[in-house]
């Protein structure tokens, strides 16, 4: 007889990233068919008697007394939050260096100069993002300017970012002003989630700030309300909120079995899942400025059998302007970067979905998959199928 498990499941589900975390915990359940998936609440975190009925949690571990409260449970955890290193608690979340180097490169192949980040000190998701930012950038050869948070807005952020998620105005509304008035422009920020980029984004347009000409904004979640509910409509990184509960669940499955991993309770980032440009950020700081307009029809259009032409007749300018502007400023041809941005959107779908490759091939305007599958390894080293998404 299969051994049933009940498993309780401690996670707010008021945002977009915390449902999806949560299907993904419950897609395993019904896989396995040996769980019995409970919500936990945060009255129960006072019940001991109610917590010890559970034979393990995943848990978004918020501060001190949620952890407490499962630890003396004696029972296998396994934290989907991570703000801290416990003792004795499994981690499974989100991989900040990889959403980092998608944020810079995202920016940098738009031919940005000067690049900012900003986020909440002392709020664990938000420093570690903005650490590997940072790095990232400075691996090529950027400087990043970095936000402070004013202390006596922080208290105000717990509530805020990590328990609620409110809408809203930003506490620190007038300094994030002064801050943002003052960054040299044009420029590239990536804020720590898609909550902060509502607040800059609000911010920029009260201050009167043209996003993206003067200030593009990337956020991170790929949360659609919050997204939707911006003025341009925010580009932001989805983190696979889904992969992640998954992932946790199936830790703690090992766990529940596995008497050794308790004692020494795995670590396991999760890549995220891609990047969806939206109006926030879909611009290239280029003069002259039909040049922007010519590489953003280039990128919309990549599914295509795009030509040269086609891009010299939508911008209404002749071959030999285009081309020479795009030979002084990008360095390629009108004809070159259409290839570069057929192998680049290749190299996001090769890495980020679990499309067949011929598939892949024609969404990205290739001739054949055996072209596709040349060009790809002749500009990445690898073939795509070494590349592919497991």
């Amino acid at each position: 007889m299969v051994k049933t498990y009940r498993i309780g499941l401690f996670a707010e589900r008021a945002r977009a990233y915390g449902r999806r975390l949560c299907e993904g915990v419950a897609a395993f359940a019904m896989e396995t068919e040996s769980w019995v998936l409970e919500s936990v609440e945060d009255m129960d975190l006072r019940r001991p008697s109610t917590l010890a009925r559970y034979d393990g949690f995943i848990a978004r571990i918020l501060d001190d007394r949620i952890a407490a409260a499962f630890a003396a449970t004696g029972k296998p955890v396994v934290d989907v939050f991570f703000n801290a290193c416990r003792p004795g608690f499994a981690v499974v979340d989100q991989n900040p260096v990889a959403i980092a180097q998608l944020a810079a490169r995202h920016f940098i192949t738009r031919q940005f100069q000067n690049f900012a980040f900003c986020g909440y000190d002392g709020i664990q998701f938000s420093d570690a993002r903005r650490t590997a930012f940072v790095h990232c950038l400075e691996l090529n050869h950027f400087g990043c300017a970095v936000y402070q948070t004013p202390r006596a807005a922080l208290r105000d952020f717990g509530t805020m970012v990590v328990r609620r998620e409110r809408l809203g105005a930003a506490p620190d509304e007038r300094p994030l002003a002064d801050w943002v008035r003052a960054l040299p422009k044009p420029v590239a920020v990536l804020c720590s989630h898609d909550l902060r980029a509502y607040h800059l984004l609000r911010i920029c347009r009260n201050v009167g700030i043209v996003v993206p000409r003067q200030v593009a904004i990337l956020g991170v979640d790929d949360d659609p309300l919050v997204c939707g509910f911006t003025q341009p409509a925010l580009s932001s990184i989805d983190p696979d909120a889904f992969a992640i509960g998954h992932a946790a669940a199936e830790v703690l499955q090992r766990m529940l079995v596995d008497e050794t991993l308790r004692a020494h309770p795995p670590v396991l980032r999760v890549k995220p899942k891609g990047l969806t440009v939206r109006s926030s950020s879909e611009i290239y700081p280029l003069d002259p400025p039909w040049l922007s307009d010519a590489l953003v029809f280039i990128r919309c259009n990549v599914a295509r059998r795009l030509t040269a032409s086609d891009v010299f007749a939508h911008l209404g300018r002749s071959h030999t302007l285009v081309d020479a502007a795009f030979r002084s400023v990008i360095g390629r041809t009108v004809q070159q970067e259409i290839a570069r941005s057929r192998l680049e959107e290749a190299r996001r779908l090769v890495g980020s979905s679990s499309l067949p490759l011929a598939e892949i091939a024609a969404r990205c305007g290739f001739a054949s998959s055996q072209y596709f599958s040349r060009s790809y390894a002749a500009a990445f080293g690898a073939p795509p199928s070494r590349h592919a998404r497991r």
